[in-house]
């Protein structure tokens, strides 16, 4: 898959004091820290009418013949055009879709390249096909939380390659949340998340597997996440920890209670 890799990067705010010499300053007033940020409260919206908008294109060689076949199918609304924050989920997925078909150009030079050695040495040659879906893995009056599945294989192939997205928005506002806009203390939250997971019944088969522990805790990245009505489930993305399908891990809410933002907790 072409430019699938998430690039998370965790940053952290250190906040010095220095002293200094001279008559000693008065006692600065003590302020309180800003909460982390959380939906706003929903107003009286009508319940979003979920519809798809599908990206799709066949690719095919100068004699003709099929080498690559992509359809993207993203999230819509029916009624989009009519409330503002819907609206800006479905432009944020419209984006996403024209990007996907874009990155598809570089998988059709791939293809392309495939077809000719094939036909060069008089091998058959299978066509690549492209699909990613979605499901909706929550949807309250304030958030919504869409699970993204993408394959890549080769006609004919058994076994595609397969890779995990997800995006949770604000539907009050179109906003996109990220984990750490989930929990009150994100780099506490996220070593509490990370603890969970690698003490799960799933992690702990795969340990026994033969899977390494310093390698898995060194893979996960919180912000590969979807809510869910129980929890976070989070994922390893395909291959990183062996061959095969991603491995998904929930976590319940219970696990991060003292980090979560309210409109979670409640």
């Amino acid at each position: 898959m072409k430019k699938f890799a998430a690039i998370l990067i965790a940053a952290g705010l250190t906040l010095g004091l220095g002293a200094c010499g001279g008559p000693e300053p008065s006692a600065a007033p003590e302020t309180t820290p800003a909460p982390a940020p959380s939906p706003t409260p929903a107003p009286e919206l009508p319940d979003p009418a979920l519809s798809s908008q599908t990206f799709s294109k066949t690719f095919t060689a100068e004699d003709g013949t099929t080498v690559l076949i992509v359809n993207y199918t993203l999230p819509d609304f029916t009624d989009g055009e009519h409330v503002p924050a819907l609206k800006e989920i479905s432009s944020w997925y419209a984006q996403e879709g024209q990007a996907l078909l874009e990155e598809a150009e570089g998988a059709f030079q791939a293809a392309l390249g495939d077809y000719e050695v094939s036909q060069a040495a008089g091998l058959e040659f299978g066509a690549v096909f492209e699909e990613m879906t979605f499901e909706v893995s929550l949807e309250t009056p304030q958030v919504i939380s869409f699970s993204r599945t993408f394959y890549a294989n080769r006609v004919g192939a058994a076994h595609p390659n397969v890779f995990r997205l997800g995006e949770q928005f604000d539907l009050t506002t179109g906003e996109r949340l990220t984990f750490t806009q989930c929990v009150t203390d994100p780099s506490a939250a996220a070593g509490e998340a990370r603890a969970a997971v690698l003490q799960s019944e799933a992690m702990q088969a795969l340990f026994a597997g033969g899977v390494d522990r310093h390698t898995a805790e060194g893979l996960f990245q919180p912000e590969n996440f979807v809510l869910t009505p129980e929890g976070f489930r989070f994922w390893f993305q395909s291959g990183e920890l062996g061959p095969g399908a991603p491995v998904e891990i929930d976590i319940p809410y219970s696990a991060l209670e003292e980090y979560l933002v309210p409109w979670i907790a409640d």
